[in-house]
């Protein structure tokens, strides 16, 4: 952002240097092994992965009790994305799309942005934007996996969850031999990434140290308008995690990040106003995670602090008028802790048993200038969860409870079950029930927003109630020897209470407010095939998910919900090179009335069906050096109005393992 406009910020945002020095630390750490591997070990390595958030308890992915979907590291890397925003927007079984104005939402089972809780190693993220968390901020240099749980399973982590679980977890250290990675990329729209990355051993500490810089190029795909479509700006960030195994029973886990994103953008308004519009967003996280372990049991312990400011600025251009400044901070203290103990008492009992008996406290704040007044809230949670094996170790049941209190809502009660069960070595079914709740977030309870720029007002409801939901989840999975396999999973949910913003004045200035006005269903079925090559390192995966969505209350289906969708990726993995193509294609969407932060409502209406297709090739043959060149949205779809994604483009990334 240019100085001018910085200047204009009432309060500054304090500021630290990104830390260009890790590429010299990373050089001294030594070589790397050959990252080359046979693509046929990719399936069994991606099976025996360990993933903790369906059941807050490690599994392997073959073993998981609960369906979990894994982005592991060999997919991110293949795939070329800069954030996971775009890693999600080509992958099955969730929907995630640009919003003008608006970051990137997500979708679950149906269920929109404010029902899905995202998580960075298990950490609840604050800073949503008219209900969702941007997932282009998290870059994707500093990811190791995402793990997605959906649905009723997800009832354990209380408030937000309705449709599921996004857990992004970082990279935590080496785990054997030091070494790391300075990347360097460009497109032919003129955005650049540099980024640098260091992990370090030294006797009982392992960590990882990060950093890198991105520059945004705007983009507009109406040139007939004033309006841009993409912001411009620079994105910077930093990060350092590891952990100290202190001793055999105790080791501490600790994490840092910082991140900085100035951008701006041109936009337009009512009556041929034209307005530049400055953000500035700041976001600084740091916690620590001590475990103990005892002989039958193991105590994990965390504590975190987040917070995320947020400025924002619309100037009306050869005009003083219709000028908005503002600023919000949003902060969140966490402490709790999580006993894992299989207790002899239990034993009696059929079957053997693991118990996690958790407790939580949250503080959260919100200062911002489009509220009536700084609110605070504080929840308290305790959890209970037994893992049981029956049957000769084929019947898996996990039932749990979560008890929330809520300082402005009270308590509240969500109960979940899973159930696993073995039909053959092959063959599994799995099934999930679990009902929760959302909360009114402050936005929606005290929001006090003026846009004089296109003629409207919106504002919080502080009678809402919050909102409830209760799942089904059913799925079965086949794992038809070491090339095939298929998975079928259908679910629906029923919500009460939605919460929705309405048109409640019409004259003089347009206003809205929020209420719980509507009540929901949401169904579908998604269907997952993987083939892996044996002789030839050729991989398959293809999918398809159909959605049955309806407001009860007007039989209409809900906003912005494609009723089918199809995914597809191939890739080639040889030991010198590799290809890859991965995309999807989602069908229409209908779409209500949305508010944007800035300009102009989304207008209603219906928006055609696109598909998104990336291409990517990568040469190993000069190792430690990886060149890799991509096309990104070959298909070249975006819509100023629905779908406000960069046009095709055209990359060249360099990667150096040291």
């Amino acid at each position: 952002m240019a100085s001018t406009s910085q200047n204009r910020f009432r309060r500054g945002v304090f500021c630290a240097p990104v830390f260009f020095g890790i590429y010299c630390l990373a050089s001294s750490t030594g070589a790397l092994g050959d990252s080359a591997s046979s693509s046929a070990d990719t399936r069994p390595r991606l099976l025996e992965t360990v993933v903790v958030t369906g059941t807050r308890t490690p599994y392997s992915l073959a073993d998981a009790p609960v369906e979990v979907q894994l982005i592991g590291p060999e997919d991110i890397k293949a795939s070329g994305a800069r954030d996971v925003a775009e890693l999600l927007e080509r992958e099955g079984g969730v929907y995630a799309s640009r919003e003008s104005g608006r970051g990137t939402s997500i979708q679950i089972q149906g269920l929109s942005s404010e029902h899905v809780l995202v998580l960075v190693n298990g950490r609840r993220m604050i800073g949503r934007i008219n209900g969702a968390i941007d997932l282009s901020r998290f870059h994707i240099a500093d990811i190791e996996r995402v793990e997605i749980v959906k649905g009723p399973s997800s009832a354990l982590y209380g408030g937000d969850a309705l449709g599921g679980v996004v857990n992004i977890i970082t990279r935590r250290g080496a785990d054997g031999e030091p070494g790391g990675v300075v990347t360097l990329r460009g497109d032919s729209e003129g955005n650049g990434d540099a980024f640098a990355r260091a992990d370090l051993v030294a006797d009982s500490v392992s960590a990882s140290v990060s950093a890198g810089y991105s520059r945004l190029a705007g983009f507009d795909l109406d040139d007939s308008t004033f309006a841009e479509d993409g912001v411009s700006g620079e994105s910077s960030f930093g990060s350092l995690s590891g952990r100290w195994q202190a001793s055999e029973g105790f080791d501490l886990g600790f994490d840092a990040s910082y991140s900085l994103d100035d951008t701006e953008r041109r936009d337009g308004g009512t009556g041929g106003k034209q307005y530049a519009t400055y953000k500035q967003i700041e976001e600084v996280r740091v916690g620590v995670q001590p475990r103990i372990h005892f002989d039958d049991s193991s105590l994990t312990l965390d504590m975190y602090y987040n917070r995320y400011a947020d400025q924002f600025l619309q100037d009306q251009l050869g005009s003083t008028e219709n000028t908005i400044d503002e600023e919000t901070i949003n902060e969140l203290l966490f402490g709790g802790g999580q006993w894992d103990v299989s207790p002899g008492w239990l034993n009696t009992l059929p079957g053997q048993h693991t118990l996690s008996l958790g407790a939580e406290f949250q503080l959260e704040r919100l200062d911002a200038d489009r509220l009536g007044q700084s609110a605070e809230r504080d929840r308290q949670s305790l959890y209970v969860q037994d893992d049981i094996l029956l049957g000769n170790e084929r019947l898996h049941l996990i039932p749990g409870v979560r008890f929330d209190r809520d300082s402005q809502f009270g308590q509240q009660v969500s109960p979940k079950l899973s159930l696993r069960y073995d039909i053959s070595d092959s063959l599994f079914t799995r099934l999930g029930y679990g009902r929760g709740y959302r909360p009114p977030s402050f936005r929606e309870l005290l929001l006090r927003f003026d846009n004089p720029a296109v003629g409207y007002r919106v504002e919080g409801e502080l009678d809402l109630e919050p909102e409830k939901s209760t799942g089904f989840n059913a799925g079965l999975t086949w794992l038809a020897g070491e090339q095939h396999s298929v998975s079928i999973s259908a679910f629906h949910n029923d919500v009460d209470d939605l919460i929705e913003i309405i048109q409640v004045e019409s004259t003089p200035t347009i206003l809205f407010s929020y209420r719980n006005v509507a009540h929901a269903t949401v169904s579908g079925v998604d269907v997952q095939w993987t083939w892996q090559g044996q002789t030839w390192p050729l991989r398959l995966e293809l999918g398809y998910g159909h959605l049955w969505s309806e407001d009860e209350a007007t039989g209409d289906e809900l906003s912005g919900r494609p009723e089918q969708r199809v995914n597809l990726a191939v890739s080639l993995d040889k030991p010198r090179y590799s290809l890859g193509l991965r995309g999807t294609w989602t069908g229409e969407r209908v779409f209500a009335v949305e508010l944007d932060s800035g300009g102009a409502p989304t207008s209603a209406g219906e928006a055609e069906a696109y598909a998104l297709v990336d291409a990517r090739a990568s040469w190993k043959g000069f190792a430690p050096l990886l060149l890799s060149l991509g096309v990104d949205n070959m298909t070249d779809a975006g819509d100023p109005q629905y779908l406000p994604i960069q046009p095709r483009s055209y990359y060249l990334e360099v990667s150096w393992s040291l």
